[in-house]
């Protein structure tokens, strides 16, 4: 795909300066686990009381994915948060006409495309945009067009970031889920292939966020990412918090990433 894109395009600036510090977004979808292990019955933990909890530790956004299965997240989230969040919002979704409809009507910042499969414990791999390009476009463009900037989850794969490119993508959020599990020469590998996608998205044009199994270390590690703007974390958080509370460990989060 890659002869596709434009040379001007590819040396076009991006959209947005880079800045000193990276971005945090605070996943909170786990919080919302802990409140549906009982089937609903509970209003704890108040998600909208985390989200401050947690842009009071430094959060400059916070994020949710509502499934289809609605194991954690549910409507109502989004409905208090697109309207009470304190921070931009980031809502995860799958390319679904239900889910571009509910974005539509709730407006957050942010819309982040996911694949999602029922049976799977978390997201897994990122969405192929090449495969899926004509049936996410339309959606795409309904999703812009109220003013809503969109990040595409993908692997590092170059077809992938051209893809999400020529999907008209304001950013892609490379999936660091692999890298953190590798170790040795794998791990050197698969840093490489994060470096070049967020090198070549760079060039055309799109911010470069990044996501998936971040810990302390990796959020370290992760801060030497060519052009990388953001990132959005939430399990080893919501982890930590049980140590040191949601504030601290955002906190404690925010001073990796300067």
């Amino acid at each position: 795909m890659k002869n596709k894109i434009s040379e001007s395009k590819a040396k076009q600036t991006p959209k947005k300066k880079l800045k000193n510090k990276i971005r945090l977004g605070v996943n909170i979808d786990h919080i919302a686990t802990l409140r549906q292990v009982r089937g609903g019955t509970t209003d704890y933990p108040n998600l909208l009381d985390m989200a401050k909890r947690a842009v009071k530790g430094g959060a400059n956004q916070i994020t949710i994915h509502l499934r289809e299965d609605r194991r954690h997240i549910q409507l109502k989230d989004v409905i208090l948060l697109s309207k009470s969040c304190p921070v931009p919002l980031n809502l995860e979704m799958a390319v679904t006409s239900q889910m571009v409809t509910i974005a539509k009507k709730y407006r957050p910042a942010w819309v982040c495309l996911v694949p999602e499969k029922r049976e799977e414990l978390t997201t897994e791999g990122g969405l192929d945009v090449k495969k899926g390009f004509s049936q996410f476009h339309p959606y795409v463009e309904k999703i812009q067009r109220m003013g809503i900037e969109i990040s595409t989850f993908i692997e590092p794969n170059l077809e992938q970031v051209e893809a999400s490119a020529e999907l008209g993508a304001d950013a892609i959020e490379l999936h660091t889920g692999k890298w953190v599990q590798l170790s040795g020469v794998a791990k050197q590998k698969e840093w490489k292939r994060l470096c070049d996608a967020a090198e070549w998205a760079h060039r055309l044009g799109m911010n470069v966020h990044a996501g998936h199994g971040l810990d302390y270390a990796h959020a370290k590690a992760i801060c030497k990412l060519p052009y990388l703007e953001e990132v959005n974390i939430g399990h080893s958080l919501v982890c930590y918090a049980l140590e040191s509370g949601l504030e601290g460990a955002v906190h404690k989060m925010r001073k990796i990433l300067k």
